[in-house]
């Protein structure tokens, strides 16, 4: 498994905060197509996790799914960050 650096830590960390539901405070820096795109991952997560949680329906679920993966392959070549979650 590769090194995470502690900025990717970080990152993460407030991702999985952000996730579940915690309230956080922190003020990101990048370019608007990264931010947007970091916005965008971390809401679809939200929304896969609320469906799990609710034991949606399969069909949503893999929707849901599919859209993750596109924008995670998005967010990676955007900033290189290899997302973990």
């Amino acid at each position: 498994m590769d090194k995470i650096s502690k900025k990717d830590f970080l990152l993460h960390n407030i991702a999985a905060k952000y996730i579940v539901g915690e309230d956080i405070d922190i003020e990101l820096k990048g370019s608007y197509a990264e931010l947007s795109c970091l916005k965008e991952l971390l809401d679809v997560s939200k929304d896969l996790m609320t469906l799990l949680k609710e034991e949606s329906n399969l069909d949503d679920i893999v929707k849901v799914i599919e859209d993750k993966k596109r924008i995670t392959h998005k967010f990676q070549n955007l900033t290189g960050i290899i997302w973990r979650l």
